[in-house]
């Protein structure tokens, strides 16, 4: 049940500020999905309508309300409210992330217009990512940081720069990736040569499920590797002003009237407000009528052989309706859109008329943020006239009313004013939060205990306060404030996660945290009638783990044909006693000590390809020897190291060694005897590539395991008997007559440039 309540306030000062309660047990944000990559859900708004009204005698120059958040009425007001006077540009960057990534959804108009950062935030209220790429741009721009273009495969993304690198902080995606320490924001290059620093991440927001899978698609677009340069223009100047002339209004709606722009479908979310006009007809007429001819007031009305009114408003134009009482004589009545040309309402019109001006706002046509209407004829008499018209308005930027007490704030840049705000909203309660969840076996952030977990990937537990058929939204930090969260991967909504139902999650791998750090975390539950409750108590804790091990990397010595792989211990966190040691021939694999599957894309029948384990071996030492002839365990083109204590706790997996390639691992012999066929299948260590995305035909996004070596092997210098295939069967006939030493010389090339010559002599036994 819910009942409507109104508030009236009149204004005639500069500023005034004032209070209104709304009562009720839930408001539109405390049933609202976290804004994420795709439209949010909500299920009830408790807002209806706010309208400002110019009720007095002189124009209204900017006005504007807000309530609970900072004007965005410009670039320069939207930064001023995201950004602190002492932030470093690393915090900047963050800031304007956060901010951009939770005030839009994914949806376009599919032209320039939300690529202006303040058309977006405050008429669209969505972008897609070529669009979000300039909106982020722009804000990041104005704060005086250094931008570049990103380059992704069939993505657009803008990376930016601070302590002294380029970062990849996607808003539309919600993509931002860590680097092996679990601190340093990674830029495209970082994830286009290592693409297991985007599989461990979590792509799309905390709306998309946890998913490998799709983070493993999303890490396929990042796949360039040469040289980058070029940056964006700033697109946009628009600002959120407006004057209200008497009898002039702007009423912001949380409802929608399938009215908007954009060049496809509607988009699933947004508001349709209106401006409201009743020109004045009186003796002050000339004032706001824009031209007229002979024109006179004639005390009920206006009498002109031509009439013509402007009306402009910050808000994109895309519907609305004209009422009028036109007297008796004919008139003819015209639109002008933008400053395009007139276009005909009606001819011949007389008495009360009212005419539909939603035809002359196809979503289709060019965007309308101004409109003249003009009204010819034989003496014309105007009694009455009323337009309206309807604007597209972001749901998260209108002047919402929250439970509780709300401080509304009014200002303008007027000399003089009066003003009527009138607000309308409804309360209900039949709808109860639930309670904040108490964290089970953490110490909290206030307190003097901090729980120590052993290992990387705890387990979170809190107490269950709405059930299975609940949700839980779960967020982890270092900062004691949980200002923003470590990565995406530490956002989740539990119900998209498979901790659905529990009220408990596991981080998803191991070396995600850090040993010797401190880590905050909170969470809420979300009752069944999808009401958000409290945000618990902060619980911290540390991890005991050794540290992911440092400066891994491979040295080939071409005399013994071997290569060694070498590492050190990191000094933070627990002592290692041994060393797992991985090898796969994927390019920025993910290590697994059992059978795997990896999405493949084209390079399978059924786009999964399944991955042996990849452990080949443990050690005590720092190094190993990876790569040898007749190796049972090795030969690989990439290699990871694990570092593990005394408890059996892992860390996360280090950086990838590449190896040289090609190299030729088989072992060649010495000796064979007359008159018998040895055939022996030469190898090499060999790349299968890594998962990229490229355009076939009209498809974007097909993906298949690419760049990997093709390998030719060729026969540089031998005698007779010997022959090779181009891929690598070496077969050897020697004849009695060949009894003799003989000197063989094989080549192999990769196709990535690589090379690896073998010679070696074989002795032909009688």
């Amino acid at each position: 049940m819910t009942t409507d309540e109104t508030h009236r306030e009149s204004i005639t000062t500069t500023e005034a500020a004032y209070c209104i309660h709304v009562g009720g047990t839930v408001d539109g944000e405390s049933v609202r999905d976290p804004v994420g990559y795709g439209n949010y859900g909500q299920c009830w708004e408790n807002n209806l309508w706010t309208r400002l009204e110019n009720v007095g005698e002189e124009l209204v120059v900017n006005p504007w309300i807000e309530v609970g958040h900072s004007h965005w009425q410009s670039l320069e007001q939207i930064l001023e409210s995201i950004l602190a006077p002492d932030m470093s540009d690393a915090d900047k960057a963050r800031a304007i992330w956060e901010f951009a990534r939770r005030h839009r959804y994914h949806s376009t108009t599919a032209d320039d217009e939300v690529k202006d950062t303040v058309k977006m935030l405050n008429v669209y209220g969505y972008t897609l990512c070529w669009d979000e790429a300039f909106t982020l741009s722009n804000l990041w721009q104005a704060a005086g940081l250094k931008i570049r273009r990103g380059l992704p495969h069939g993505h657009c993304t803008t990376e930016v720069f601070y302590d002294g690198a380029w970062h990849l902080l996607d808003s539309d995606e919600h993509l931002l990736v860590l680097g092996r320490d679990n601190k340093t924001i990674v830029g495209e290059t970082e994830i286009s040569r290592d693409h297991d620093l985007m599989k461990r991440s979590h792509a799309y927001g905390l709306l998309s499920p946890e998913n490998r899978s799709r983070s493993e698609s999303a890490a396929s677009l990042f796949c360039y590797a040469g040289e980058r340069s070029g940056t964006r223009a700033r697109i946009g100047d628009h600002r959120m002003d407006l004057t209200l002339r008497p009898g002039e209004s702007l009423t912001w709606r949380w409802d929608e009237r399938g009215r908007y722009h954009g060049y496809g479908d509607a988009p699933p979310r947004f508001c349709n407000g209106s401006l409201m006009w009743s020109p004045p007809l009186d003796s002050t007429f000339e004032r706001w009528t824009e031209s007229s001819t002979s024109a006179q007031s004639n005390g009920a009305g206006l009498s002109a052989d031509a009439l013509s009114w402007l009306l402009q408003t910050p808000y994109v134009m895309v519907g609305g309706q004209l009422e009028a009482d036109l007297g008796q004589s004919p008139v003819r009545v015209e639109l002008s859109r933008h400053g395009e040309g007139w276009v005909e309402l009606g001819n011949g019109l007389a008495g009360d008329v009212i005419l539909d001006l939603d035809p002359y706002f196809a979503h289709d046509s060019a965007p309308c943020y101004s409109v003249r209407l003009r009204l010819t004829g034989s003496g014309v008499t105007v009694n009455d006239l009323h337009i309206e018209l309807t604007l597209q308005m972001a749901p998260l930027s209108l002047p919402a009313l929250r439970l509780g007490d709300n401080r509304v704030i009014y200002a303008d840049g007027s000399p003089g004013r009066r003003v009527e705000i009138t607000h309308a909203w409804r309360e209900r309660e039949d709808l109860q939060a639930p309670a904040a969840p108490i964290p089970e076996g953490f110490g909290t952030a206030s307190g003097s205990a901090y729980v120590t977990v052993r290992g990387t990937k705890p387990t979170l537990r809190w107490s269950d306060t709405c059930g299975e058929s609940g949700d839980y939204h779960l967020r982890l930090s270092t900062d004691p404030a949980l200002r923003w969260v470590l990565s995406p991967v530490f956002e989740k909504l539990l119900s998209r996660t498979p901790a659905k139902g529990q009220a408990q999650w596991t981080v998803p791998e191991e070396g995600l945290l850090n040993p010797e750090t401190s880590y905050y975390w909170q969470v809420r539950a979300r009752s069944a009638d999808d009401v958000w409750g409290p945000w618990s108590d902060t619980a911290s804790f540390t991890c005991r783990a050794p540290g992911v091990p440092l400066h891994v990397h491979l040295d080939m010595d071409w005399e013994t044909r071997r290569g060694t792989l070498h590492w050190r211990a990191n000094p933070e966190g627990e002592t290692p006693v041994r060393f797992e040691i991985y090898g796969s021939d994927e390019r920025g694999f993910s290590i697994s000590r059992q059978e795997y599957t990896i999405v493949a894309g084209e390079s399978e029948e059924n786009g999964v390809r399944v991955m042996t384990a990849n452990l080949l071996s443990e050690t005590q030492q720092t190094s190993a020897v990876v790569v040898d002839r007749g190796l049972n365990t090795g030969n690989r083109a990439f290699y990871r190291v694990v570092a593990i204590d005394a408890e059996g706790v892992r860390s996360g997996p280090s950086d990838y060694a590449e190896a040289t390639r090609p190299f030729l691992t088989t072992e060649l012999p010495a000796r064979i005897t007359a008159g018998e066929t040895t055939v022996i299948t030469l190898a090499t260590i060999q790349s299968i590539g890594d998962l990229r995305a490229e355009s076939v035909g009209p498809h974007r996004y097909r993906q298949a395991l690419r760049e990997g070596d093709d390998v030719l092997f060729l026969l540089d210098e031998g005698p007779d008997f010997v022959e090779l295939a181009l891929d690598g069967q070496l077969t050897l006939r020697p004849e009695p007559r060949h009894a003799s030493t003989h000197t063989i010389t094989v080549r192999v090339k990769n196709g990535q440039g690589g090379v690896d010559v073998v010679g070696f002599d074989l002795l032909v036994m009688p």
